[in-house]
């Protein structure tokens, strides 16, 4: 008996140590560099905003914060990556649109999207604008295109950076919506696609704002409507599909910044508030505004409800245009 009340005080000892080691290492959080998952490869929209947020969130966690690229498969890689790495705070993922879309596009991803994250906040969405070449396209209305598609099922054609990317579901969606019939022109990536939007080859595309606003201002494409509930900074002139009468286009690119499920809670409290300090400033605001992003800081817990929501409407996007990816 008092050997059996030995190792139970000694089970006890060393549970309040482990108990007691946990709660210094919280404390002393962050104690070295973090890890922000990027999965793209350099120079893109989402590495961008990765590296705007990264140094500010390492100013405010007085801690490093450096970004990995980890591109390819469709920014499958890189999440991937974040699900499997170690649950301690040391590697977080920003993750963007695709991971919204992925679910309903891929028939077997390695991961579970929503048990294998904790989303910590949303940190920007940004509107896609539909442009149509000026020259070819006569609509300057939503109104008017509808009407001119009608009157030309499956002649009017839309552009998109490949099946399965958000502004080919945008384009979808759009189509569903308005029961109207475009044909869509895929290509790989959204240089080429904006390169023959831009020649006259294609009749119109959705794309983030930044990439065509100089081409918009020469007057080689017009801006019809911005998708999501409000007008895009960079075109306030321009309505939102709701405004023209179809709310249902409202489906927004968005980023998140989410971290491997199981995180102590005293870190995730830590990062989530850091986030949001991070992402304040007018200055922060206009590098966002600048680059097309909208900030808009969605904390844990909405974080996830606002990701079910945005997954829900891409996934029935991606249902009507029949994209899979095997």
């Amino acid at each position: 008996m008092n050997r059996l009340l030995r190792r139970m005080s000694l089970a006890a000892w060393l549970a309040s140590c482990i108990a007691a080691s946990a709660v210094a290492a919280d404390a002393t959080y962050p104690s070295r560099p973090i890890r922000m998952v990027v999965p793209y490869a350099v120079g893109g929209s989402t590495d961008l905003l990765g590296r705007q947020v990264a140094q500010r969130l390492g100013a405010v966690l007085g801690q490093q914060v450096f970004v990995e690229n980890l591109g390819g498969a469709g920014s499958t890689i890189g999440t991937a990556a974040v699900a499997r790495a170690a649950a301690d705070g040391y590697t977080i993922g920003l993750l963007d649109t695709a991971f919204a879309i992925n679910p309903g596009l891929y028939s077997n991803l390695p991961y579970d999207s929503l048990k294998d994250f904790d989303f910590l906040s949303v940190v920007a969405t940004a509107n896609g604008v539909l442009v149509v070449n000026a020259k070819r396209v006569k609509a300057r209305t939503v109104a008017e295109l509808v009407e001119e598609a009608r009157a030309k099922p499956d002649q009017l054609s839309f552009a998109s950076a490949g099946a399965g990317t958000v502004v080919h579901l945008h384009g979808e969606t759009f189509k569903t919506a308005a029961g109207i019939k475009l044909l869509h022109v895929p290509y790989k990536g959204a240089g080429p696609a904006i390169a023959d939007l831009l020649g006259g080859q294609v009749d119109m595309m959705f794309n983030l704002p930044a990439l065509v606003v100089q081409q918009v201002r020469s007057g080689v494409l017009f801006p019809v409507a911005v998708t999501g509930a409000r007008r895009s900074p960079l075109f306030p002139e321009t309505p939102s599909f709701a405004e023209a009468g179809y709310p249902g286009v409202d489906a927004v690119s968005l980023w998140v910044i989410a971290a491997p499920k199981g995180l102590p809670a005293e870190i995730h409290d830590k990062l989530v508030a850091a986030i949001g300090q991070a992402m304040e400033g007018s200055d922060m605001e206009a590098k966002l505004t600048e680059s097309s992003f909208e900030r808009t800081v969605v904390p844990y817990p909405k974080s996830v409800d606002f990701l079910r929501q945005q997954m829900a409407k891409f996934a029935a996007a991606v249902k009507a245009s029949g994209a899979t990816v095997n």
